[in-house]
């Protein structure tokens, strides 16, 4: 199977009434610190506090009568599995969400308030999905990956449909990589209906598997150190990398280190909260990791906002 723009319109069809078209605003400090002419899409507004169910759901739909009688099963660093415990609420299925013990307890919280069975196991997302899917068939529920889906990728890619409508001119578009459906799904569309569009992902230091294999052009082993941005961390799949090859032009890490600043940065200067996977376009921007021309309209997705204060010294 392929994946195409006409793919993303039928996602979107399928999300009418049902995701919000989150709101898309001008920076005045991104721009004053780049030169540029810097838009915000904030999907940290979006249900469940991120762009995944936009994915999820378009999935999900696609599971005939039966299968969606025995339920599904996912793992997730948090916001899949929230995204995927909302829908399965919304549809009347049942859904088990393997986890991290390292996920924060906002998303664990939450996924739980959705009536979803959890289970944590693992260090980090990696040792989870090996779990989930060793049990997954003992279950009889349908596997649903967090990224490693054609559908899923489609419904993430509606992101670019909005971004486009409001600003048809943009010249570069920067968006959080972790598995790669929502940077692959943006890039198909965008390329789609400009080629000249610029599209650059963005992932931390400690969180840089596409990076790696981006830059190998293959699949390659790479460490998951402890991270802030623990939705960027762990494995990609052969079908987002293609991908990202053919339609991403660079990937960028930020500074693992410094995310916290860059999440108190957006707190205080555009009054949004957003997590460490969700900030690192912006953090690679206030760190001057992409080069722009003067004026150059440039959006970047904020991918997320479901961060525990504690970890910002705040209660």
């Amino acid at each position: 199977m392929t994946l195409s723009a006409v793919d993303i319109l039928k996602a979107r069809k399928n999300l009418e009434g049902v995701v919000y078209n989150t709101p898309l605003t001008y920076s005045k400090g991104l721009s004053e610190v780049s030169n540029a002419e810097v838009y915000v899409k904030w999907e940290n507004l979006q249900k469940t506090g991120s762009f995944k169910i936009r994915g999820a759901y378009h999935k999900i739909c696609t599971l005939t009568p039966e299968e969606r009688s025995k339920g599904v099963i996912t793992c997730s660093s948090g916001n899949h599995g929230l995204a995927t415990a909302l829908v399965a609420k919304m549809m009347g299925i049942k859904a088990i969400i393997v986890v991290p013990v390292t996920t924060p307890k906002i998303k664990v919280e939450k996924i739980k308030e959705f009536g979803a069975e959890i289970v944590q196991k693992g260090e980090n997302y990696d040792v989870a999905l090996e779990y989930c899917k060793k049990i997954a068939p003992k279950t009889g529920a349908t596997y649903i990956s967090s990224f490693d889906d054609y559908q899923l990728i489609a419904g993430q890619g509606t992101i670019g449909c909005e971004i486009l409508e409001d600003i048809p001119d943009v010249e570069t578009i920067v968006v959080p990589a972790g598995g790669g459906s929502i940077l692959s799904g943006i890039a198909i569309w965008a390329k789609s209906i400009n080629p000249k569009i610029r599209m650059i992902g963005a992932q931390s230091t400690a969180t840089y598997t596409m990076h790696e294999c981006f830059r190998a052009r293959k699949l390659v082993d790479v460490p998951v150190p402890p991270t802030i941005a623990e939705g960027l961390a762990g494995a990609i799949s052969q079908v987002t990398l293609d991908l990202a090859l053919k339609y991403v032009d660079d990937i960028v890490l930020a500074k693992e280190e410094k995310l916290k600043e860059a999440i108190l940065w957006v707190l205080k200067n555009e009054r949004q909260v957003v997590e460490g996977s969700g900030v690192v376009g912006q953090a690679a921007i206030l760190q001057k990791k992409i080069k722009f021309k003067r004026d150059e309209k440039v959006v970047v997705v904020v991918s997320g906002g479901n961060i525990d204060m504690e970890l910002l010294g705040l209660k």
